[in-house]
């Protein structure tokens, strides 16, 4: 429908549109610093020169993303003129340009509340999120759903006819040249003053990486990550000779000699944090049965996530492998990665191999990982019987009706056997089902803690019947989170070291004795580790270590991914932040001696250890992505 003339379109110009953007975005922009200050403990802006940085920033991308958007629209009205007011080529621009509009609206504003949980700016993997939203939703899901589609619609309208006012409108054609002339040299100015000045990563060379977000754009950054899914999105910087950083860091792993294979279950606890399992933390969840469990466990005290994401991981544990693109690396244009398929190498020891979800199928492409890598049955929602009449979490089903179903199918495969459970009950909105008892309402008084106590309640009915299998004193039972999250609904500061620690531990029923390990472990160990137990002794390829290793160096180095540009190596000291774009360490923290990282020590004085962590990230960043190229010998 093409509104009338009689809508006040000569009163709009194409200039006045493109301020009112600028405008909503700087609302948007200011509603996002307020909604998430606690998440980036005060986005460290302490004076006005560091606002005038970060508002300088937030501009230039703000307009920039202006400019790219609607200056075609501005040289069609230029160079087409009346033409465009016919039906058919305004109502196509309208269309068009609305949308385009309207999905920059719509990123900046869904970012607001999803920075919480991506604790970066909109990227591709949005897309891989969530496959099936509307497979058996909750209320809250279809609540969600069509807010967001009355939120869509309501955008996209007003834009519709803010385009056809400019299109209908009386400007004069020397108002329009001229706008027209000064957008496109104002987007002149910001490419010939450096490409890189264009990137969403760029200011951190002025920036905190904290204060990073609030520089970005969410539709620049997800037009950013779209790029980087291609080869030369991955930076190949030569740092060292290949010589020197094979010395330095070498993915190809031979596990010492072992045993007998072993059955592995390896149970990956979705947003688990350490916090829950640290008897110092005022989050320290009452969970009987699990603490007893990590009493005779191997409990390592300084483990670490790769990255924040499920679907990155899910690629660290059972792959041993870093992402290095914005979206999961079985969805990127790298699937044909040197790998070591878990599922397929342990088969060539007998192994059967499957994995249990509750949710949909192929939700966050996880049935797509587990081919990938050969992992023989992939079992969801919709295979367990009589799943339409269980409850269910937001998600998928509540963890016990999966546990009851995977203890079954254990039971009848034939051993050796690797089965992994991804739970989903610890995932927010941290559901709980109608029957749970809240043993400890004084202990655990955060819906994060809750579930995990509901978590713990799953897991003690499933070791009961698994204690007295068959397969049982042959098993060995591996858990790890998939990433850190938030124990509460409170003010939380997403800390560069505290919101990547994550608990891992190793139950052997053969050997029950407890013992806390504090040398720095990964998600990346996860693969060697059961390597070690399926008594594989080929080479193959990880960037982990063997967690049964009891040699494991106590000052070892652990890699995490930031965000899109920033890595991280972490020892058991200091924690260093390296731009992978530019090639530059961008600060190193004491983070034992100054928890709140008020002191970047290279712009001091650097300890020793400083030019040592710097060369082994970048031995790692080089490995990596001569890696990805298919570069390595």
């Amino acid at each position: 429908m093409i509104p009338s003339k009689q809508q006040g379109f000569k009163q709009h110009s194409a200039l006045q549109f493109l301020l009112k953007l600028l405008l909503l975005l700087c609302l948007l922009k200011t509603i996002f610093f307020v909604y998430n200050y606690s998440l980036g403990n005060g986005w460290a802006i302490h004076n006005f020169q560091q606002a005038w940085k970060v508002g300088k920033w937030s501009l230039l991308y703000d307009v920039f993303t202006i400019l790219i958007i609607n200056i075609p629209l501005l040289l069609l009205l230029m160079i087409a003129g009346k033409k465009l007011q016919r039906p058919a080529p305004s109502l196509l621009v309208a269309v068009v340009f609305a949308a385009l509009n309207t999905l920059m609206i719509f990123l900046n504003t869904v970012d607001i509340f999803y920075y919480r949980f991506h604790l970066q700016r909109a990227d591709a993997d949005l897309m891989y999120v969530l496959r099936n939203p509307f497979d058996y939703g909750t209320v809250k899901v279809w609540l969600l759903l069509l807010a967001m589609v009355a939120f869509l619609l309501l955008t996209a309208r007003y834009f519709y006819k803010n385009i056809f006012a400019i299109i209908f409108s009386d400007t004069p054609k020397r108002s329009l040249l001229f706008t027209s002339i000064a957008a496109t040299l104002l987007l002149i100015l910001f490419v010939a003053t450096g490409v890189k000045k264009i990137l969403p990563t760029y200011p951190l060379t002025q920036l905190q990486a904290v204060q990073l977000p609030l520089a970005q754009n969410s539709f620049h950054h997800f037009l950013y990550s779209l790029y980087r899914k291609s080869e030369s999105s991955i930076p190949n910087k030569e740092y060292m000779s290949r010589s020197e950083q094979e010395k330095l860091f070498s993915i190809q792993k031979i596990n010492s000699p072992a045993g007998q294979p072993r059955n592995i279950v390896l149970f990956i606890m979705e947003s688990v944090p350490a916090a829950f399992f640290d008897s110092s933390s005022p989050y320290k969840v009452a969970m009987p049965f699990l603490d007893s469990l990590v009493n005779k466990s191997t409990f390592y005290s300084n483990a670490f996530s790769f990255s924040y994401s499920s679907n990155k991981g899910i690629t660290a544990m059972l792959a041993g492998l870093p992402t290095l693109t914005d979206i999961p690396l079985y969805h990127s244009g790298f699937t044909g990665i040197r790998r070591t398929s878990v599922g397929n190498t342990l088969a060539l020891k007998g192994y059967q191999s499957a994995f249990f979800i509750g949710d949909n199928y192929d939700d966050f492409g996880f049935a797509k990982c587990c081919n990938w890598l050969g992992i023989q049955h992939y079992y969801s929602k919709t295979d367990i019987p009589g799943h339409k009449q269980m409850e269910k979490h937001s998600l998928g089903l509540h963890d016990e009706y999966v546990l009851d179903f995977m203890q079954q199918k254990i039971d009848g495969m034939q051993a050796p056997f690797l089965a992994i459970q991804y739970n989903i009950s610890t995932h927010y909105p941290n559901d709980l089902p109608s029957g749970f008892k809240d043993r400890f309402p004084n202990i655990n008084n955060t819906p994060q803690m809750k579930s995990m106590q509901y978590y713990n309640d799953c897991l003690q009915s499933f070791f009961k019947t698994a204690a007295m299998q068959s397969w049982y004193n042959n098993t060995v039972f591996i858990f790890c989170s998939d990433h850190w999250a938030q124990p509460h609904n409170k003010t939380i500061r997403i800390d560069e070291v505290e919101s990547f620690r994550i608990p891992i531990f190793i139950f052997d029923p053969k050997i029950p004795a407890g013992r806390k390990d504090s040398s720095m472990v990964s998600q990346l160990d996860i693969l060697n580790t059961m390597m070690y137990y399926g008594a594989v002794k080929d080479s193959f390829t990880s960037y982990g270590q063997n967690l049964a290793d009891t040699s494991l160096p106590p000052n070892r180095t652990v890699f995490t991914k930031l965000n899109s540009a920033v890595y991280q190596a972490i020892n058991n000291q200091y924690v260093l932040g390296f731009d992978a774009i530019d090639g530059k360490p961008l600060y190193l923290y004491d983070y034992k001696k100054d928890p709140a990282k008020k002191t970047n020590l290279l712009k001091v004085q650097p300890p020793k250890q400083a030019a040592a962590m710097i060369l082994s990230m970048k031995a790692f960043l080089q490995t990596a992505t001569k890696h990805y190229r298919n570069e390595l010998p």
